[in-house]
């Protein structure tokens, strides 16, 4: 027996409703993400930045190699929370 189109019709509004919200949330998300690889980056580029300047050898290999950790593991780290987030949502 099929549906009602009434109750057809109100389920096929729900689920545009439903999808475009999703579709939106996952946007947000990977803009988030995409601003924190930003963020990352340029906290390693400035760590590395600094070694250049400092006079301290060991200050300067410690924030070379330090900012090196930040600017790579960061995004690394971002885009594998991102991916959890969208486990999660049910996104793939």
């Amino acid at each position: 027996m099929p549906l009602p189109r009434g109750l057809l019709e109100e389920m096929e509004e729900r689920h545009a409703a439903e999808s475009l919200q999703a579709d939106r949330d996952r946007l947000r998300d990977f803009a988030r993400t995409a601003l924190e690889c930003v963020g990352w980056c340029a906290l390693g580029m400035l760590c590395v930045a600094w070694s250049l300047h400092t006079t301290d050898v060991l200050y300067g290999q410690f924030a070379f190699w330090g900012g090196l950790g930040i600017g790579n593991g960061g995004w690394i780290f971002s885009v594998l929370a991102a991916y959890r987030r969208g486990e999660r949502r049910g996104d793939w």
